[in-house]
């Protein structure tokens, strides 16, 4: 099949490439100028030491890096990487960072916006138009300027770990380009960082997730989206869920306070002390269906917190934890009694403190305060 003109045929591939991502180049098109999509065509093809070169715009190189550098791995467990990580000797956060790659759509699309941010901004400022050209001094320099916005220490963070993430992809596209080019961003963020870490706004006044719908529906595991939800609706820990056996389930009946039914679930605490959780009858029969698969709820931990992270970022929100979600119960909780009874304040505060599984009322005021 012919394309005719050599650009049209890099047209072609280029939509093509659009449409193999659907979830990175979303709505985009060829003619589109929207930022992530691979819309900035050379002027030519140039041939560098006997092997094609293409060169193009700043969107153009920062999705040839991505695509060609075999960065993304989707369908790859990272759990299963990190181990493998961790038997060729890596034992710090910052090794297993240098030798993990991108195994979801989500932290694709997130990186990948903050690689496209940065590359403009080096371009605009520093003059760097070539992305193979980038230096750990132009990272320190966004990253300087990103203070200087005053951006949030987590939105910080979430950048540079975006960044560090570029290192690794340039590295890899260098090796399968047969190019002898070398990366090392690691070394001015972890400089830029201190600085950001004294000067940063990093205050949280509270641990509840802004929308906890969306960040629940962002999951993509069926398993991990009910486990989320156990965790909202009832106030469950994450290690309760997981201990959640099938006689554990007790069927359903009313909320004496708000006279929903509700579906009831034993779950066991902190000290072995048990009680019964509250959820919604969806997330009950969800909990119910995975039971009759397998006679306990048990997950592997380490993927649901990436589940949850990832949730957070596809939904715009800051990641908290799991505990994040317990937050949003408690003050949920207090505000449905607050309209559903004619309890005061503290009877309120004690009713969630043992709903939580708290021995005393003053933790859980913890989780109210914004």
């Amino acid at each position: 099949m012919s394309f005719g003109h050599p650009l049209v045929g890099l047209q072609r591939v280029s939509e093509r490439l659009c449409m193999l991502r659907p979830k990175i180049h979303a709505g985009c098109s060829v003619n589109s100028k929207k930022r992530g999509c691979i819309q900035e065509y050379p002027a030519r093809p140039v041939l560098a030491t006997g092997r094609l070169k293409i060169r193009g715009g700043t969107n153009f190189q920062v999705n040839q890096v991505f695509l060609k550098s075999g960065i993304f791995q989707p369908g790859t467990s990272k759990h299963v990487e990190k181990e493998i990580a961790r038997e060729e000797g890596a034992q710090t956060w910052a090794d297993l960072g240098e030798k993990l790659n991108i195994y979801s759509y989500g932290t694709a699309q997130v990186y990948k916006d903050t690689w496209h941010q940065a590359a403009h901004w080096v371009k605009d400022n520093l003059g760097v138009r070539d992305i193979e050209t980038l230096k750990g001094e132009h990272i320190k320099s966004f990253l300087e300027s990103r203070i200087a916005d005053g951006v949030k220490f987590n939105t910080f963070q979430r950048e540079a770990a975006a960044l560090a993430k570029l290192e690794n992809a340039l590295n890899m596209y260098a090796d399968r380009e047969g190019k002898h080019n070398e990366y090392n961003f690691r070394e001015a963020i972890r400089d830029v960082r201190e600085e950001a870490s004294q000067v940063l706004d990093k205050t949280v006044e509270s641990r509840a997730y802004e929308n906890p719908h969306s960040l629940i529906s962002s999951i993509s595991n069926d398993n991990f989206r009910a486990v989320a939800s156990a965790q909202y609706e009832g106030g469950a820990r994450m290690n309760e869920v997981w201990k959640i056996e099938t006689n554990d389930l007790k069927g359903m009946k009313l909320d004496p306070y708000t006279k929903e039914f509700k579906g009831y679930i034993e779950v066991e605490g902190k000290g072995g002390k048990e009680r019964e959780i509250a959820v919604s009858i969806e997330t009950y029969k969800q909990i119910e269906a995975v039971l009759m698969q397998k006679e306990n709820m048990h997950f592997d931990k380490d993927d649901y917190r990436e589940a949850l992270k990832e949730a957070a970022l596809l939904s715009d929100q800051d990641y908290t934890g799991s505990h994040g979600l317990r937050w949003n119960f408690a003050e949920e909780r207090m505000e449905e009694l607050r309209e559903h009874t004619n309890m005061t304040y503290e009877e309120r505060l004690q009713e969630v403190s043992w709903e939580m599984g708290h021995e005393r009322a003053d933790i859980t005021e913890h989780y109210l305060h914004r």
